[in-house]
């Protein structure tokens, strides 16, 4: 995005997502839409993370290499590339995507993806996480606060790209739902 406002014509290796794994936090309907893709669209490696596993359809289970428990957190988180949070709102939810359980576990090369609730994560965490390179981007679709106000630094971090509470906005999302 830099390159393209400085009209710069730059040519770099790109790094692929093939062979990269993800971890789904809170795999359920949109997680389950999510590893569908990336693992036969991407061929990537994908971990769902349920509180209850056992619970998972056996179509579900066929989107992911593997299911692991709340228990598997740390070390799902610890080997992702990609760390995407679907979690609801729930009392026990609220910034549970924070520095202690999750940026400072991250590898420094991976990207912090938030489509399910915005409260889930603490931003100002998220923020300083991003700043000192615990993690190197985010993608975010929610936010504590909506719209994101203007002076929040989210908005001019280089390693951030941001939606606005869009995910779900496809013409034909309600006819393409995997569920």
């Amino acid at each position: 995005m830099q390159r393209k406002a400085e009209k710069k014509w730059e040519i770099e290796p790109m790094e692929l997502v093939s062979n990269k794994s993800m971890a789904i936090i809170g795999y359920g309907d949109i997680g389950a839409a999510c590893a569908k893709i990336a693992k036969f669209g991407f061929g990537m490696k994908v971990i769902g993370v349920k509180r209850n596993p056992a619970a998972c359809s056996e179509e579900y289970k066929s989107y992911c290499d593997e299911i692991v428990g709340n228990d598997a957190y740390e070390s799902s988180i610890a080997q992702a590339d990609f760390v995407v949070g679907v979690l609801p709102k729930t009392g026990e939810t609220e910034d549970f995507f924070n520095m202690d359980s999750t940026f400072s576990k991250m590898k420094p090369t991976s990207v912090f993806m938030n489509i399910g609730r915005g409260p889930t994560v603490k931003e100002e965490d998220l923020i300083v996480a991003l700043q000192d390179g615990k993690i190197a981007g985010a993608v975010l679709d929610v936010f504590k606060k909506e719209p994101l106000p203007q002076d929040n630094p989210l908005w001019t971090m280089p390693n951030v790209l941001i939606t606005p509470h869009c995910a779900q906005q496809d013409k034909d999302f309600m006819s393409d739902c995997i569920f």
